[in-house]
């Protein structure tokens, strides 16, 4: 494996459990998804799970200012779908 792929996903895997983790600090339950779950990355509820949501993390390894995504990101709807930068 290319050493840019590695950190590219490397540096997915650690904004997914900086999310999940900054969540978990704020009093939500927060579940890092598989890898392979598509278009979720989180589970998040209240503590009561009256509420519940699902959270797409979008990381970004190479420098630059833009912030891109692409189709297959853009193509997920749900009502309890939010993505985090």
């Amino acid at each position: 494996m290319k050493k840019d792929k590695l950190n590219s996903i490397l540096s997915g895997c650690a904004g997914e459990y900086l999310v999940a983790g900054e969540l978990s600090r704020r009093g939500f339950i927060a579940s890092v998804t598989l890898r392979n779950s598509k278009g979720v990355d989180i589970l998040v509820t209240n503590e009561k799970a009256t509420k519940t949501a699902a959270i797409q993390v979008k990381t970004r390894y190479s420098k630059g200012t833009a912030w891109v995504m692409n189709e297959k990101a853009e193509s997920y709807h749900a009502p309890n779908l939010f993505y985090a930068f």
